[in-house]
Parts: C-alpha cells; sequence; structure tokens
C-alpha cells in the first residue's frame, strides 16, 4: 500500500463511524438522482457553444438566433413564454472563446469525463475547505452537515448539483488558494483564479475581497487585480466588437427573455419590477448599494477585528464567505451553494449561544424542514426565499462576531503572532 492511500486510510478511519456511513450514501444517491432526473442542463450549453464554434459560427448569435425563434412561436400560439423552460445561451464573454475553442480539440467523450471529475473536485474541494472552519467542538456535526450540503445549495433543497455549471470549479480553486492565503499568507495564485473567473462571470469579481479583508497588506495588490479584470472586460468590445455585441444581447435576453435575474436581494427586487412592467434599472442599482454598503462597512470593522487578533479565523471565516457573497448583484443557485456549510455552521453558532439551545435548535430544524417543503413545492418561492435567508443569517452571524470578540486589552495585534494564520 502506498504512502498516500496508508495516509488517506488513517484519515478515513478516524472519522466517526456514522459520517462516513452519511457520506457513502450521499456518493450513492448522487449518481442515482442523475439517472432519473435532469442533468448538465448548464453543460448542455457550453457543448452547443462548442458545436457552434466547430462550425465557425458566432456561438452567442446561433443561441439568441434559438432563443428568438422560441419566443416567436410561444407569442403565435398564444402561449406566455414563462409558461416552458427557455432555451438558454453562452453567457460568458468572448475572452473566453480562445479556451472553449482549445477544449473542443479535445475528444468529446475525453473532455466531458475530464470536466465531471474537475466539476466534482472543485464542489467537494469547496465543502471541505469550509470545513476548516468548524471549532474542534464542532467537527462532528459540521462533517454530517458535510455530508449533504451539496443536496441543499445556501440550505434549500434544490438539483443545481446536476446543472454541470463552471461556477462549482470556480469556487472551488477561489476557496482552496483562499485557504493557501490563511495559512500561508501567499495570495498570488487566489489572485490569478479570481482574475480568470472574472473572466468567465464577471460577479465573481466581488470575491477578491476576501484577500483585503482577510490582511490589509493586500489592499494594493486587491486594487491591481480588479483594474486588471475592468481592463480586461474593456478592451474586448475595441478588439471583439461583433462577438462582444452579440454577448451583450445574450446577456440581456437572460432578463427579457428567461426573467433570470437570480436570488440575491437586487434580483429579487429587479424581478419584481419587471413582473409588473416597471423598468428594472436604475432602481435596482440603488437598492443594491442600500444593503451592499452596510455589509461592506460591517465586513469592514470585522476585518479589523480579526486583525488585531479579537476573533480566530473559524470564526471571522464563515460570516465572510457569506458577507462578500452577498456583495454579489445577482446571486444565482450555484453561488448560494457555494457557501452551504458556511451558513450552517452560522446557524449552529448562533443556536448555541442562546439561554435555551436545544429548543433554539429544534425551532430551527422545523424552520429548515418547512422551509424545504416550499423549496421543493415551488422553484419561485425557493428564489424568494434564498436571498433574505443569506442576509438574516449574515446579520445573525455578524451579531454573534462582534458579541464574541476578545476585550482589547486580552489580545496583541495579529501581526505580532507570525503564525497566528498559519495555525488557524
Amino acid at each position: 500500500m502506498s504512502l498516500f492511500a496508508r495516509r488517506f486510510w488513517s484519515l478515513w478511519k478516524r472519522i466517526p463511524l456514522g459520517v462516513r456511513i452519511l457520506w457513502l450514501a450521499a456518493a450513492i444517491a448522487l449518481p442515482i438522482w442523475a439517472s432519473v432526473d435532469d442533468t448538465a442542463w448548464d453543460m448542455q450549453v457550453y457543448n452547443h457553444a462548442l458545436i457552434s464554434m466547430d462550425r465557425g459560427h458566432d456561438p452567442y448569435q446561433d443561441a439568441t438566433d434559438i432563443q428568438k425563434q422560441h419566443h416567436q412561436q410561444l407569442a403565435a400560439n398564444g402561449q406566455l413564454a414563462n409558461d416552458q423552460t427557455p432555451p438558454y445561451s453562452y453567457v460568458y464573454a468572448p475572452i473566453t472563446l480562445p479556451l472553449l475553442k482549445a477544449l473542443g480539440h479535445l475528444p468529446r467523450t475525453f473532455l466531458i469525463i475530464l470536466y465531471w471529475l474537475v466539476y466534482f473536485a472543485g464542489a467537494l474541494g469547496a465543502v471541505a475547505v469550509c470545513v476548516t472552519f468548524a471549532e474542534t467542538t464542532e467537527i462532528p456535526c459540521v462533517l454530517y452537515l458535510a455530508g449533504i450540503a451539496l443536496f441543499f445549495p445556501g440550505l434549500l433543497a434544490n438539483g443545481v448539483i446536476l446543472s454541470g455549471n463552471i461556477a462549482y470549479i470556480l469556487y472551488g480553486a477561489i476557496f482552496a488558494t483562499a485557504l493557501l492565503g490563511w495559512r500561508r499568507s501567499q495570495w498570488i495564485p487566489f489572485y490569478a483564479v479570481i482574475l480568470f473567473a472574472t473572466c468567465v462571470k464577471a460577479p465573481m469579481l466581488s470575491l477578491i475581497l476576501i484577500a483585503p479583508l482577510s490582511s490589509k497588506k493586500n489592499w494594493l495588490p486587491t486594487l491591481g487585480v480588479i483594474t486588471a479584470g475592468v481592463g480586461l472586460y474593456a478592451l474586448q468590445p475595441v478588439f471583439m466588437p461583433s462577438l462582444f455585441r452579440h454577448y451583450l444581447e445574450a446577456v440581456e435576453l437572460q432578463f427579457s427573455f428567461n426573467h433570470d435575474f437570480g436570488c440575491s436581494p437586487a434580483g429579487l427586487f429587479s424581478s419584481f419590477l419587471y413582473k409588473r412592467g416597471i423598468p428594472y434599472a436604475p432602481g435596482c442599482y440603488f437598492f443594491f448599494a442600500a444593503y451592499a454598503a452596510p455589509v461592506f462597512a460591517a465586513l469592514f470593522y470585522g476585518a479589523r477585528l480579526y486583525d488585531r487578533g479579537r476573533i480566530t479565523l473559524q470564526q471571522w471565516g464563515p460570516v465572510l464567505l457569506v458577507g462578500v457573497l452577498l456583495l454579489n448583484p445577482r446571486i444565482m443557485e450555484y453561488d448560494a451553494a457555494a457557501v452551504t456549510l458556511p451558513l450552517a455552521i452560522i446557524g449552529w453558532r448562533v443556536a448555541r449561544s442562546t439561554t435555551r439551545p436545544g429548543l433554539i435548535y429544534s425551532l430551527k430544524v422545523l424552520a429548515f424542514v418547512v422551509l424545504n417543503a416550499f423549496a421543493i413545492y415551488s422553484w419561485l418561492i425557493r428564489k424568494a426565499l434564498d436571498g433574505p435567508l443569506i442576509l438574516l443569517t449574515f446579520a445573525a452571524g455578524y451579531w454573534l462576531l462582534v458579541k464574541e470578540a476578545k476585550p482589547v486589552h486580552e489580545v496583541q495585534p495579529l501581526e505580532a503572532h507570525p503564525r497566528a494564520l498559519a495555525s488557524a
């Protein structure tokens, strides 16, 4: 048996038996679920873009033509566009097309297998990083929660893990490189991953704030990465004007045809306005600023507490990740999935801090069951619940964080402890 196998087996045996059984059950349930339900709907969008490029076509225009035709047929039949699942288009910036074309040269079966392997590695990697936020007494509970985290993105049941959306890969890489920054103060890989992720999904640029909110020394390189990200986006209409114009059209159809505003508070507000025939811009921008500014201010103060050693990484990590996610104006189910475990950890800690934790745990379990019953019943109800749930959990976690911060006279600045991050 190799050294790696021996270490893995030793680690596996140290995990409680109940946790191992749950993890194995989850591993068995996932492929069974995939065999009886729709899968890879986002991956199919990528595949259609590959096919368009293989034919020498514009992947954006091909997809938007199909969308327009679909809605024309619905209108001709007297049906509402939102009565059926609409076709989707490739909505990643033109800068991603050279990489997509390069991947298209690989055998398609090999590419699909490779993608799913990397996909689940990213999904499990994000969960594994979040497990490190557990304090010693929380480890058994958090390990149980980790086993079911993939099935309850944002704490609400949903099958988005079967979508094949590249966000799972990106979040896995972002969290893994952030852990490298927290443990070893090496943030360059994190910056590189964020820059790449921004080229794919522009709203992910908000995650760059993880670095400066973990160490004030990171503000200057963070501004550099933000500048580079904005610059790469701004150069695309100059060097790829036609593709960029069609890309913007594809993005616009996400809202006007598919009503895909996401489940963030700003997204829900935009959807509310749109359904009533009211232009969602610029009102949604002011609405986003109304809650994003206080969230950022709270995170900035929390970063000061962490920087001064008044709170630990285990305390700060879950609140930080949830708060930074709220700075994304368009949170989707796969974004919420990335912070499922931090949300659960915050909920556990808030209940534990009360005078009657047993009662609070029971009420939380009841609320979890009721909310998930609604989420399973209706996808629209689930979206309406997700954003407020994330915001309220952040507020509760932040309140507890400030409450449990050590008094100033009991700690020294974090810089005085060179191994504070490494041992966190």
